[in-house]
């Protein structure tokens, strides 16, 4: 507790120096995904960002195509999978890794077939064993610095490796970047998962920060300037290889439980920023909770569309799967209706390995999002640009429960107790989603025990979405 404290301090102390208007794919019966050739994107998200998205944390060419054709043959569609670390021979080559990745281009395009798009994890610095890669940065000064005489800024990100970040102000050091990221750009891939090794600026563990640009000559202007830059990059060029439905996934507002928010803790951009994580949540309720928090503070910040990690991402709980089934279909129930769907992390998240049950639930929602939520999502989405409000608009951090767009109400599930009382927002009548006949007059609370196929999500009454949603 005392070390969380003084972490807190410290880096309290160092900031304050420095459309889719066509219907989206039908799961066919084999569980497949019929690919939408008639398709044409009209906003600068494509309608993927609100598919199904599926990960591994560690895997090959052989576990990542089983992954995915184990969720189509189990019903459940799949919109996108996220190759995550390591699939570089190491951080950040650009390269991938032969012997975990043998013929990368034939996954890919293996994905591709089955209309599944394909994002790889990435950050924005360079391991200091990477050599000749390394020296080379060290050598043109494209590295981050404590100061004008000190050396690259070596920070301890994640695992044990120590790397040196890019300094995103000087044009020829951004070139050299993206000569190399034109080796993974060109396999034809969809987009990036852009880690937060943006605040490794601050090296909370030896007291320093690395805001010196050698190619200003001084220190940057802000942490969240040097953050969009590194965001930006990753959009735009890919954008400009690749064509403008490539997007990037970044966190959005992520405290990692410390007491900051706002600015101190916002990561990606907000204009660009389409399918934002929060993240690694530990594999119970508090860690939902914690998700949730995230979220709430994302609407409140003005980020436009966001979610978590189905079931946590942390699995040291005691539970065979890191999570017990009930966690993981709150959790999921969750997801489905938030900006962003996806489910990997550490331990078991394959909801077949649970049980059958589990499955089932999961595959109901997976397909009641994709048949019907998809659509509603991405005109929701271009209100909320025009209205400057995020897609999950919160009341309160009691119980965390939000509109998603302006028709859809939900409560989630904060513990192992299934019975909740909801608030309803007063001025219209709302529909239960799993039991129709079910109407409430709004404004009030009603407390009801939910069984573990059904969850609090109410839709307003008269509008189109509940008649949509009437066909579900």
């Amino acid at each position: 507790m005392l070390r969380n404290l003084l972490v807190a301090v410290v880096l309290l102390i160092a900031l304050s120096f420095y459309s889719c208007k066509k219907d989206c794919p039908h799961p066919q019966p084999d569980g497949h995904t019929q690919v939408d050739t008639g398709y044409v994107q009209t906003t600068p998200w494509p309608k993927w960002v609100f598919q199904h998205w599926i990960w591994e944390g560690e895997g090959t060419t052989q576990s990542a195509r089983q992954l995915a054709d184990d969720y189509l043959a189990n019903g459940i569609p799949v919109g996108a999978i996220i190759i995550d670390s390591p699939w570089e021979t190491d951080y950040n080559t650009f390269e991938w890794d032969s012997t975990r990745y043998p013929g990368v281009q034939g996954m890919i395009d293996y994905f591709h077939n089955k209309d599944i798009k394909v994002l790889c994890w990435i950050t924005g610095g360079i391991d200091t064993n990477l050599h000749p890669l390394w020296d080379y940065g060290r050598d043109h000064d494209y590295f981050m610095k404590e100061n004008a005489s000190s050396g690259p800024g070596i920070v301890k990100w994640w695992k044990p490796t120590r790397c040196s970040l890019i300094d995103w102000y000087n044009p020829d050091a951004v070139a050299w970047w993206k000569s190399l990221m034109d080796k993974t750009l060109a396999y034809g891939i969809d987009g990036w998962k852009c880690d937060g090794s943006d605040f490794s600026l601050y090296d909370l563990q030896n007291f320093k920060s690395y805001f010196y640009s050698p190619y200003l000559q001084g220190n940057i202007p802000s942490r969240n300037d040097y953050s969009e830059k590194y965001y930006r990059l990753f959009y735009d060029y890919s954008r400009q290889k690749l064509g403008n439905d490539r997007i990037i996934m970044c966190r959005p507002i992520d405290n990692y439980g410390y007491p900051f928010t706002g600015s101190t803790v916002a990561f990606g951009p907000r204009d660009i920023s389409w399918s934002n994580w929060v993240g690694d949540q530990d594999a119970t309720f508090d860690g939902m909770k914690a998700a949730l928090n995230n979220m709430y503070e994302s609407d409140a910040y003005g980020y436009f569309s966001f979610g978590s990690d189905i079931g946590g991402y942390r699995t040291d709980n005691g539970y065979a799967n890191g999570r017990s089934k009930e966690l993981f279909i709150r959790w999921a129930q969750l997801g489905a209706f938030c900006g962003l769907m996806e489910n990997g992390g550490g331990g078991e998240h394959r909801p077949w390995m649970f049980d059958a049950e589990t499955n089932e639930i999961y595959k109901n929602l997976t397909v009641m999002r994709h048949k019907y939520l998809v659509g509603y999502l991405m005109e929701s989405l271009k209100n909320s640009v025009v209205q400057n409000t995020a897609l999950m608009k919160f009341f309160n951090k009691a119980d965390y429960s939000y509109l998603l767009g302006d028709d859809i109400f939900v409560a989630p599930i904060l513990s192992s107790s299934s019975t909740v009382t909801v608030n309803l927002p007063a001025g219209n009548n709302w529909v239960y989603l799993f039991d129709k006949s079910q109407v409430y007059e709004g404004g009030q609370s009603i407390s009801k025990t939910y069984p573990i196929n059904e969850f609090p999500v109410f839709l307003k009454q008269g509008t189109h979405t509940e008649e949509v949603m009437k066909a579900n």
